[in-house]
Protein backbone atom coordinates (compact mmCIF):
# COMPACT_ATOMS: atom_id res chain seq x y z
CA UNK A 1 0.00 0.00 0.00
CA UNK A 2 1.28 3.79 -1.09
CA UNK A 3 0.62 6.28 1.81
CA UNK A 4 0.39 8.84 -0.24
CA UNK A 5 -0.21 13.02 0.01
CA UNK A 6 -3.80 12.85 0.30
CA UNK A 7 -3.27 10.25 3.29
CA UNK A 8 -1.23 12.61 4.66
CA UNK A 9 -3.25 15.27 4.53
CA UNK A 10 -6.04 13.05 6.08
CA UNK A 11 -3.98 11.91 8.72
CA UNK A 12 -2.93 15.71 9.37
CA UNK A 13 -6.82 16.69 9.54
CA UNK A 14 -7.54 13.79 12.27
CA UNK A 15 -4.48 15.04 14.51
CA UNK A 16 -5.92 18.92 14.47
CA UNK A 17 -9.41 17.89 15.34
CA UNK A 18 -8.22 15.28 18.13
CA UNK A 19 -6.03 18.23 19.38
CA UNK A 20 -8.76 19.52 21.52
CA UNK A 21 -8.63 16.15 23.66
CA UNK A 22 -9.32 17.39 27.35
CA UNK A 23 -6.04 17.10 29.76
CA UNK A 24 -5.26 13.86 31.15
CA UNK A 25 -7.06 11.98 28.49
CA UNK A 26 -5.08 9.36 26.28
CA UNK A 27 -6.05 7.67 23.17
CA UNK A 28 -3.82 4.65 22.40
CA UNK A 29 -4.35 2.32 19.27
CA UNK A 30 -3.27 -1.66 19.54
CA UNK A 31 -2.81 -2.28 15.95
CA UNK A 32 -0.48 -5.43 14.53
CA UNK A 33 0.73 -6.48 10.76
CA UNK A 34 -1.47 -9.54 10.75
CA UNK A 35 -4.57 -11.06 12.21
CA UNK A 36 -4.38 -13.59 14.84
CA UNK A 37 -1.88 -12.24 17.06
CA UNK A 38 -4.05 -11.87 19.88
CA UNK A 39 -4.34 -8.31 19.32
CA UNK A 40 -8.27 -7.95 20.63
CA UNK A 41 -7.38 -10.60 23.81
CA UNK A 42 -5.02 -8.33 24.67
CA UNK A 43 -6.93 -5.33 24.17
CA UNK A 44 -9.98 -6.55 26.33
CA UNK A 45 -7.67 -7.97 29.19
CA UNK A 46 -5.59 -4.77 29.16
CA UNK A 47 -8.47 -2.60 29.65
CA UNK A 48 -9.86 -4.41 32.99
CA UNK A 49 -6.24 -4.67 34.39
CA UNK A 50 -6.23 -0.83 33.63
CA UNK A 51 -9.88 -1.09 34.96
CA UNK A 52 -8.74 -2.53 38.13
CA UNK A 53 -5.71 -0.50 38.97
CA UNK A 54 -8.79 2.31 39.23
CA UNK A 55 -8.03 3.91 35.56
CA UNK A 56 -11.53 4.60 33.62
CA UNK A 57 -10.98 2.67 30.63
CA UNK A 58 -13.26 2.85 27.69
CA UNK A 59 -12.68 0.51 24.65
CA UNK A 60 -13.48 0.91 21.00
CA UNK A 61 -13.60 -1.87 18.48
CA UNK A 62 -12.12 -0.35 15.36
CA UNK A 63 -11.50 -3.88 13.98
CA UNK A 64 -14.14 -2.12 11.28
CA UNK A 65 -16.50 -4.99 9.27
CA UNK A 66 -15.02 -7.93 11.44
CA UNK A 67 -15.33 -6.36 15.21
CA UNK A 68 -15.68 -8.38 18.11
CA UNK A 69 -14.88 -6.98 21.14
CA UNK A 70 -18.56 -7.64 22.62
CA UNK A 71 -18.13 -11.62 21.46
CA UNK A 72 -15.36 -11.74 23.98
CA UNK A 73 -17.21 -9.68 26.68
CA UNK A 74 -19.87 -12.74 26.26
CA UNK A 75 -22.03 -8.81 26.01
CA UNK A 76 -25.29 -8.66 23.43
CA UNK A 77 -25.76 -5.09 22.35
CA UNK A 78 -28.30 -3.40 20.73
CA UNK A 79 -26.84 -0.58 19.35
CA UNK A 80 -23.03 -0.30 17.55
CA UNK A 81 -20.86 2.18 15.47
CA UNK A 82 -22.87 1.81 12.44
CA UNK A 83 -25.97 3.23 14.08
CA UNK A 84 -24.00 6.26 15.39
CA UNK A 85 -22.87 6.50 11.62
CA UNK A 86 -26.27 6.77 10.00
CA UNK A 87 -27.37 9.23 12.51
CA UNK A 88 -29.29 6.93 14.41
CA UNK A 89 -28.05 7.40 17.86
CA UNK A 90 -25.46 9.53 19.52
CA UNK A 91 -22.15 8.48 20.43
CA UNK A 92 -22.58 8.24 24.40
CA UNK A 93 -25.69 5.72 23.44
CA UNK A 94 -23.82 3.57 22.09
CA UNK A 95 -21.42 3.12 24.86
CA UNK A 96 -22.30 -0.22 26.98
CA UNK A 97 -20.22 -1.05 30.08
CA UNK A 98 -18.49 -4.22 30.86
CA UNK A 99 -16.68 -6.10 33.69
CA UNK A 100 -15.20 -3.80 36.27
CA UNK A 101 -16.66 -0.63 34.79
CA UNK A 102 -14.96 -0.97 31.23
CA UNK A 103 -16.96 1.03 29.03
CA UNK A 104 -16.76 0.01 25.28
CA UNK A 105 -18.22 0.74 21.66
CA UNK A 106 -18.89 -2.37 19.89
CA UNK A 107 -17.98 -1.91 15.97
CA UNK A 108 -20.60 -4.18 14.41
CA UNK A 109 -19.06 -7.41 13.22
CA UNK A 110 -19.68 -7.67 9.62
CA UNK A 111 -21.17 -4.04 8.53
CA UNK A 112 -19.98 -3.28 4.99
CA UNK A 113 -20.22 0.46 5.96
CA UNK A 114 -17.51 0.51 8.36
CA UNK A 115 -15.41 -1.26 5.76
CA UNK A 116 -15.92 1.62 3.69
CA UNK A 117 -15.98 4.77 6.06
CA UNK A 118 -14.76 7.51 4.74
CA UNK A 119 -11.96 10.51 5.74
CA UNK A 120 -15.01 12.38 7.71
CA UNK A 121 -16.91 9.49 9.06
CA UNK A 122 -13.48 8.27 10.82
CA UNK A 123 -12.87 12.17 12.11
CA UNK A 124 -16.38 12.22 13.43
CA UNK A 125 -15.71 8.89 14.75
CA UNK A 126 -12.47 9.51 16.67
CA UNK A 127 -13.75 13.13 17.42
CA UNK A 128 -16.56 12.25 19.27
CA UNK A 129 -14.94 10.05 21.15
CA UNK A 130 -12.30 12.67 22.85
CA UNK A 131 -15.65 14.76 23.16
CA UNK A 132 -17.58 11.94 25.58
CA UNK A 133 -19.24 13.53 28.78
CA UNK A 134 -18.15 10.50 30.64
CA UNK A 135 -15.35 10.00 33.13
CA UNK A 136 -12.74 8.51 30.80
CA UNK A 137 -8.76 8.23 31.60
CA UNK A 138 -8.22 5.93 28.36
CA UNK A 139 -9.68 4.82 24.80
CA UNK A 140 -8.23 2.00 23.61
CA UNK A 141 -9.04 1.41 20.32
CA UNK A 142 -8.43 -1.96 18.68
CA UNK A 143 -7.90 -1.40 15.16
CA UNK A 144 -7.97 -3.71 12.30
CA UNK A 145 -5.18 -6.05 11.23
CA UNK A 146 -2.86 -5.07 7.90
CA UNK A 147 -2.05 -1.79 6.98
CA UNK A 148 -4.34 0.58 5.50
CA UNK A 149 -5.04 4.18 5.12
CA UNK A 150 -7.97 4.46 7.86
CA UNK A 151 -5.46 2.63 10.41
CA UNK A 152 -2.62 4.65 9.65
CA UNK A 153 -4.82 8.27 10.26
CA UNK A 154 -6.22 6.49 13.38
CA UNK A 155 -2.87 5.49 14.40
CA UNK A 156 -1.00 8.93 13.70
CA UNK A 157 -3.62 10.80 15.76
CA UNK A 158 -3.74 8.95 18.15
CA UNK A 159 -1.28 9.70 21.41
CA UNK A 160 0.34 6.52 21.18
CA UNK A 161 0.35 3.06 19.68
CA UNK A 162 0.53 -0.29 20.80
CA UNK A 163 1.96 -2.90 18.12
CA UNK A 164 0.64 -6.32 19.11
CA UNK A 165 3.01 -9.56 17.33
CA UNK A 166 4.52 -12.79 18.33
CA UNK A 167 7.77 -14.34 18.12
CA UNK A 168 6.85 -16.08 14.22
CA UNK A 169 8.33 -14.71 11.26
CA UNK A 170 5.41 -13.71 9.85
CA UNK A 171 4.40 -11.65 12.01
CA UNK A 172 7.47 -10.01 12.80
CA UNK A 173 8.00 -9.00 9.23
CA UNK A 174 4.43 -7.74 9.08
CA UNK A 175 4.77 -5.85 12.33
CA UNK A 176 7.96 -3.87 10.74
CA UNK A 177 6.06 -3.12 7.65
CA UNK A 178 3.56 -1.61 9.87
CA UNK A 179 6.08 0.24 11.88
CA UNK A 180 7.60 1.27 8.82
CA UNK A 181 4.88 2.77 7.18
CA UNK A 182 4.35 4.72 10.49
CA UNK A 183 7.58 5.98 10.83
CA UNK A 184 7.63 7.09 7.27
CA UNK A 185 4.51 9.64 8.22
CA UNK A 186 5.62 10.58 11.62
CA UNK A 187 9.16 9.38 13.17
CA UNK A 188 7.89 10.76 16.61
CA UNK A 189 4.85 8.72 17.05
CA UNK A 190 5.31 7.26 20.75
CA UNK A 191 5.29 3.57 19.62
CA UNK A 192 4.98 0.17 22.03
CA UNK A 193 5.62 -3.27 21.38
CA UNK A 194 4.32 -5.95 23.17
CA UNK A 195 5.43 -10.01 22.29
CA UNK A 196 2.55 -12.49 22.73
CA UNK A 197 2.53 -16.11 22.88
CA UNK A 198 6.30 -16.41 23.82
CA UNK A 199 7.65 -19.51 24.73
CA UNK A 200 9.61 -17.84 27.59
CA UNK A 201 10.57 -14.53 29.06
CA UNK A 202 14.06 -15.61 27.52
CA UNK A 203 12.64 -16.19 23.82
CA UNK A 204 10.80 -13.17 23.88
CA UNK A 205 13.62 -11.05 25.10
CA UNK A 206 15.64 -12.74 22.48
CA UNK A 207 13.35 -12.06 19.52
CA UNK A 208 12.73 -8.46 20.78
CA UNK A 209 16.39 -7.79 21.26
CA UNK A 210 16.37 -8.69 17.22
CA UNK A 211 13.68 -7.21 16.34
CA UNK A 212 14.56 -3.41 18.33
CA UNK A 213 18.46 -3.74 16.33
CA UNK A 214 17.23 -3.82 12.69
CA UNK A 215 14.36 -0.72 13.74
CA UNK A 216 17.56 1.13 14.97
CA UNK A 217 19.10 0.25 12.07
CA UNK A 218 17.01 0.29 8.98
CA UNK A 219 14.46 2.73 10.88
CA UNK A 220 16.64 4.78 13.09
CA UNK A 221 13.20 4.11 15.36
CA UNK A 222 13.13 3.12 19.27
CA UNK A 223 10.52 1.28 20.14
CA UNK A 224 9.45 1.00 24.02
CA UNK A 225 9.41 -2.85 25.06
CA UNK A 226 5.98 -2.64 26.96
CA UNK A 227 6.51 -6.58 27.80
CA UNK A 228 5.99 -9.81 26.84
CA UNK A 229 3.05 -12.58 27.12
CA UNK A 230 3.89 -16.06 27.61
CA UNK A 231 1.61 -19.34 25.86
CA UNK A 232 -1.28 -19.39 28.22
CA UNK A 233 -3.32 -22.27 27.37
CA UNK A 234 -6.02 -20.95 29.40
CA UNK A 235 -6.95 -18.10 26.62
CA UNK A 236 -8.35 -19.81 23.81
CA UNK A 237 -10.70 -21.43 26.64
CA UNK A 238 -11.82 -18.01 27.97
CA UNK A 239 -12.40 -16.88 24.90
CA UNK A 240 -14.41 -20.00 24.48
CA UNK A 241 -16.44 -18.63 27.33
CA UNK A 242 -16.52 -15.42 26.39
CA UNK A 243 -15.27 -14.26 29.57
CA UNK A 244 -11.73 -12.69 29.73
CA UNK A 245 -9.00 -14.27 31.64
CA UNK A 246 -8.44 -11.15 33.65
CA UNK A 247 -12.42 -12.28 35.31
CA UNK A 248 -12.00 -16.08 34.44
CA UNK A 249 -8.42 -16.93 35.68
CA UNK A 250 -6.77 -14.00 37.39
CA UNK A 251 -4.12 -15.52 38.90
CA UNK A 252 -2.45 -17.08 35.13
CA UNK A 253 0.56 -16.56 33.45
CA UNK A 254 -1.96 -14.51 31.38
CA UNK A 255 -3.28 -12.39 33.50
CA UNK A 256 0.04 -11.69 35.72
CA UNK A 257 2.13 -10.51 32.56
CA UNK A 258 -1.25 -8.51 31.54
CA UNK A 259 -1.00 -6.93 34.88
CA UNK A 260 2.89 -6.24 34.28
CA UNK A 261 2.13 -4.86 30.73
CA UNK A 262 -0.71 -2.06 32.52
CA UNK A 263 1.60 -1.37 35.10
CA UNK A 264 4.57 -0.70 33.02
CA UNK A 265 2.12 1.38 30.75
CA UNK A 266 0.92 3.58 33.27
CA UNK A 267 4.76 3.49 34.27
CA UNK A 268 4.15 2.17 37.95
CA UNK A 269 6.95 0.11 40.11
CA UNK A 270 6.12 -3.57 39.73
CA UNK A 271 3.69 -4.32 42.08
CA UNK A 272 4.22 -5.70 45.96
CA UNK A 273 0.47 -5.15 47.47
CA UNK A 274 -3.23 -6.36 45.84
CA UNK A 275 -4.48 -4.80 43.46
CA UNK A 276 -7.18 -2.53 45.96
CA UNK A 277 -4.18 -0.59 47.33
CA UNK A 278 -3.45 0.85 43.46
CA UNK A 279 -7.21 1.83 43.60
CA UNK A 280 -6.78 3.75 46.17
CA UNK A 281 -3.73 5.33 44.67
CA UNK A 282 -5.50 6.54 41.90
CA UNK A 283 -8.75 7.05 43.86
CA UNK A 284 -8.46 11.09 42.95
CA UNK A 285 -9.18 10.23 39.05
CA UNK A 286 -12.85 9.33 40.23
CA UNK A 287 -13.31 12.81 41.17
Amino acid sequence: MVFDDKNADQAQSLREKMSGVRNGLKVITLASGKGGVGKSSITVNLAIALAQLGIRVLVMDADFGLANIDVMLGVQTKHNLTHFLRGERRLDEIVHIGYDGVRFISGGSGMMELLRMNEGQLSKVMHGLTKLDMPIDYILCDAGAGINDNLISMILASSETIIVTTTEPTAILDAYALIKTIVKRDNLHPLHVIMNRAESKKEADHVLDGFSEVLAKHLQKEVNRLGHITLDPEVPRSIKRQTPIMISAPNTSFARDIRSIARELLELPPQKEPGNVFSRLFSGLRK
